[in-house]
């Protein structure tokens, strides 16, 4: 909560704050916390019991809510801004869970701030400026997509995600596929990419990636035609760790019998090519 509050504000305001919303000491003891100095066991008690809860009312009582999730890996000085953000997405789209997360919060470089606005009825995403506006359904609350983004987060609603997933071995292929027939065709492939890395992590480690985790890993794919053969490698040992060899095998045998056949109609399909190849190294290293 402090890190919406500035130190010098409290300072242009100290004659104000003192008697009628602070005593001398809990004043003194607000400005060694801002400063970040250590509190000693008094200090402490004070700020928690009598401190906190006065900036806590007077932070809602402006319609600033704090709900600052992973605050350890954002820039400082990006935290009240985040919030600024969300308060004045909330007052045009009133009664919508409004959320500002993405590399906006943890790179000092980034393209976009993403603000995703959870709604029943959705509207087309747009840009104003650096900001990226993005409707989500609200069923998208108890996806793995949220339950990573809300991992560095500044939002207006109190965060519940969900930490067990069923990966579909289908809809894993599936993004592959997508992702390996985008990247020959030179075409943008991030959403589908952040899909299977995160599916992928889940499957294989159990691990829900956090939005700096997951761009750090995309980071190392790297783009265009040279980051397949990666992808794929990394594909095949999530598959290997994350399946059952029976159930696996089964559905890869099924995979290389159709992908043969289509090779024979579509030889210079480059895709066909590489899904089989891939289908086939799975196979060979589940066996």
């Amino acid at each position: 909560m402090e890190n919406l509050i500035r130190l010098n504000s409290v300072l242009k305001s100290e004659d104000v704050l003192r008697g009628r919303i602070f005593t001398s000491l809990q004043l003194e003891v607000l400005k060694k916390k801002l400063k970040l100095k250590k509190l000693d066991s008094n200090e402490q008690t004070y700020y928690y019991k009598f401190i906190k809860p006065k900036l806590k009312a007077m932070l809602s009582l402006l319609g600033i809510e704090e709900n600052i999730v992973g605050r350890e890996n954002m820039i400082e000085d990006r935290i009240p801004k985040a919030v600024k953000i969300v308060n004045e997405v909330k007052a045009k789209y009133k009664n919508k869970r409004i959320m500002v997360s993405g590399s906006y919060l943890f790179n000092e470089r980034y393209n976009d701030i993403d603000i995703f606005v959870f709604a029943k009825y959705l509207k087309e995403d747009y840009k104003k400026g650096k900001r990226h506006i993005n409707f989500i359904p609200e069923s998208a609350l108890s996806s793995l997509f949220f339950s990573s983004l809300s991992k560095i987060s500044v939002s207006n609603f109190a965060i519940s995600p969900r930490k067990e997933f069923s990966i579909e071995m289908g809809d894993l292929m599936q993004d592959y596929e997508v992702i390996v027939k985008f990247i020959l065709d030179n075409e943008g492939c991030k959403t589908e990419m952040r899909r299977l890395i995160l599916s992928c992590e889940y499957l294989s480690k159990g691990s829900i990636l956090d939005p700096k985790e997951l761009y750090c890993l995309m980071q190392k794919f790297g783009n265009g035609k040279k980051s397949i053969p990666k992808l794929s490698y990394y594909f095949i040992n999530s598959l290997l760790l994350g399946y059952e060899k029976g159930v696996l095998m089964e559905s890869m045998k099924e995979q290389v019998k159709n992908y043969s056949k289509m090779q024979e109609d579509y030889s210079m399909a480059g895709n066909i090519s590489i899904y089989l190849s891939t289908y086939k190294k799975v196979l060979e290293l589940a066996a």
